[in-house]
């Protein structure tokens, strides 16, 4: 193992686009070791968050019908969310009023003919348009736009102002096999190439996440498919932080299946799986693994400690389960609840709820919503420590 560690940081930091050899990153590479065989069956999360929890039902119009969240962002007082149904992103208030959405799909300038990932520069929104190879960055306070082309399959970008990140996943591409592009979004420029990868590689992980990265401040954190790295992105740098083991697992050392069918032969045979998910704060990383239906963790950056459960629930609130979650670049904590979902487990758990001003408050919003209605966010703010 501490060979193929070794190895591993070799190529990790061996040549960029320039032809120049780069410096291995001499942060140590932290061990985060899981036992399967140890879970709780309830993850409470009360210890790391406050019990102040706002409640955000997104406003229902009939120009911003919901249907399937793929990513959310937050900027100043706005949520951004892209939905994958509707090939849109909407913009709400903070209190979750409808402003607008964010460009459209067609072919006209300033179209998108396939909404992929999208990503913040400043006060403009960066929409990937995946089938014709170019980002339009739109000011989110005028009718303004630009466009980017590049030159390499992707399929979820990170951002650190101008300087952006194409996250690949065991794809080729004209500048040879890596997984990772660092790139200007002003000079469209790729400026380095990042952690490359094998023949034997391909088509062994090629599914995509719900989300590669997750960036908190300055610095995002990545995975990809069967991989049990955790990399530290930064604007300037890559490197690996967290190496992920497990104190068993079944999961073949060979799996000679298709890229198409990785995914299902995974779950289908109930494989223990690296992480699925990941989100960045802080303190923490959350997020689940695959192990006989998901298992969901919280691992503490200060102390190494991880915790593992099947449910994630608040219990200084109430027995709401909650499974869709993201973290900001600000350290906050949003869960989604879709609303038939939230009014059903609602009406279950109400009576076990000993926090009074929670329950009125919802008790308030779930009498306010039908089951066609958008998604409500619960915004938690992590504890300081």
């Amino acid at each position: 193992m501490k060979y193929l560690l070794l190895l591993l940081i070799v190529y990790t930091f061996y040549g960029c686009y320039t032809g120049t050899q780069k410096v291995a990153h001499t942060n140590e590479i932290r061990e985060i070791l899981i036992d399967p065989d140890k879970f709780e069956t309830f993850l409470d999360l009360s210890e790391i968050l406050d019990d102040s929890v706002e409640v955000i039902p997104l406003e229902m119009k009939d120009e911003c019908l919901i249907s399937q969240i793929v990513r959310i962002e937050f900027y100043k007082d706005k949520i951004l969310v892209s939905d994958k149904a509707n090939a849109k992103i909407f913009v709400f208030t903070s209190e979750g009023k409808y402003l607008k959405s964010i460009g459209k799909q067609g072919q006209g300038p300033g179209e998108y003919s396939f909404l992929g990932d999208f990503t913040l520069k400043g006060d403009s929104v960066v929409v990937q348009d995946r089938s014709r190879n170019k980002y339009i960055v739109y000011d989110l306070y005028s009718n303004a736009f630009r466009e980017i082309s590049y030159d390499i399959l992707h399929l979820e970008v990170v951002s650190f102002d101008e300087i952006a990140y194409f996250i690949s996943n065991y794809s080729h591409s004209k500048y040879g096999d890596y997984n990772l592009f660092r790139f200007n979004l002003n000079t469209s420029e790729v400026l380095s190439l990042e952690v490359p990868f094998g023949e034997d590689g391909i088509d062994k992980s090629s599914y995509g996440l719900k989300r590669y990265a997750s960036k908190s401040d300055s610095t995002a954190m990545l995975i990809y498919p069967l991989n049990d790295t955790v990399y530290t992105l930064n604007k300037e740098t890559v490197f690996p932080s967290y190496v992920i083991h497990y104190t068993s697992r079944n999961l073949p050392s060979e799996v000679n299946v298709s890229k198409e069918n990785i995914y299902r032969y995974v779950h289908e045979n109930k494989y223990l799986k690296g992480w699925e998910f990941m989100q960045n704060s802080q303190n923490y990383m959350l997020g689940y693994y695959i192990d006989n239906g998901f298992k969901y963790f919280i691992y503490n950056k200060q102390n190494s400690n991880i915790r593992v459960g099947q449910w994630l629930k608040i219990g200084s609130l109430s027995e709401l389960i909650f499974s869709d979650f993201y973290t900001t670049t600000d350290n906050q904590l949003y869960f989604i609840q879709y609303a038939a979902v939230l009014s059903s487990n609602w009406k279950l758990t109400r009576a076990k709820s000993t926090n009074e001003h929670f329950k009125n408050k919802m008790d308030a919003i779930v009498a306010s919503l039908n089951e066609d209605a958008n998604p409500v966010l619960f915004k938690c703010h992590f504890k300081n420590k």
